[in-house]
């Protein structure tokens, strides 16, 4: 059984009025398949439909076509969703709560013993880097050390599926390291990893496969290893000609 896999998925978003009605389609036809225990990245250009994928994946977008289905039933399923991670690219936090209350809150939705989500919670503080802010307020917080509790509470729960949009944003070079080594830790413990990102950097040092979202057209779906060349030199010519070699 594969990770994740859509059919046809197609997103088409209506504006206007009823007697002057557009439609701006967001996304085309996506068929996708993604293996267990894979690093995929997803990059595109802006505008290309990269989020609004993954909200359809992660049940917070329905399509207007065509399927989703994660670890076998279909995108936005209640059991599913226990079994899923997700870090947007700007997480929203309550900025009068410290890194410790934001962190119990989330171990609470997470279900999680007490005993447990104290011991979690720490531990994912220390692996980011925010232990010692832990009873800060978070209105103190910059937006890198923001995404730094976004990246903490996405470790509490022992997630299959990792889906995130954008992990490096707002972070210095030390820390978008770290959390390339949280990605990689996460693979090395089975996951799978659905990664939206703009760094092609990032791409080559963490990803097993990229997909190429053009126009809300997936115009390539390729192993890293089958990349000829560089991975800026190759996503330019992708999207340059449209999928075309």
């Amino acid at each position: 059984m594969n990770a994740l896999e859509t059919k046809q998925l197609t997103k088409t978003y209506i504006s206007g009025h009823f007697w002057s009605k557009k439609s701006s389609p967001a996304l085309n036809g996506i068929d996708l398949k993604i293996k267990n225990k894979q690093v995929f990245g997803l990059l595109g250009l802006n505008g290309a439909g990269k989020t609004t994928l993954l909200k359809i994946l992660i049940g917070l977008l329905l399509p207007s076509f065509g399927k989703a289905v994660i670890l076998g039933k279909p995108a936005g399923d209640i059991q599913t969703r226990k079994e899923i991670a997700y870090l947007p690219e700007m997480p929203y936090f309550p900025r009068y709560l410290t890194p410790l209350e934001i962190l119990d809150f989330y171990g609470k939705l997470y279900e999680l013993p007490v005993v447990e989500r104290k011991k979690k919670t720490l531990e994912a503080l220390v692996k980011v880097g925010l232990y010692e802010k832990r009873t800060h307020k978070l209105k103190e917080f910059s937006k890198g050390m923001l995404q730094k509790v976004g990246i903490a509470q996405l470790l509490l729960n022992n997630a299959k599926i990792y889906f995130l949009d954008e992990p490096t944003y707002g972070l210095d070079p030390l820390a978008a390291k770290q959390m390339r080594d949280i990605i990689l830790e996460l693979k090395k413990a089975g996951k799978t990893i659905f990664l939206n990102t703009h760094q092609i950097n990032e791409v080559n040092q963490i990803c097993d496969r990229i997909g190429i979202l053009n126009n809300g057209h997936l115009i390539e779906d390729i192993e890293v290893k089958n990349i000829k060349g560089s991975m800026e030199s190759f996503f330019v010519k992708r999207v340059q000609n449209n999928g075309k070699a």
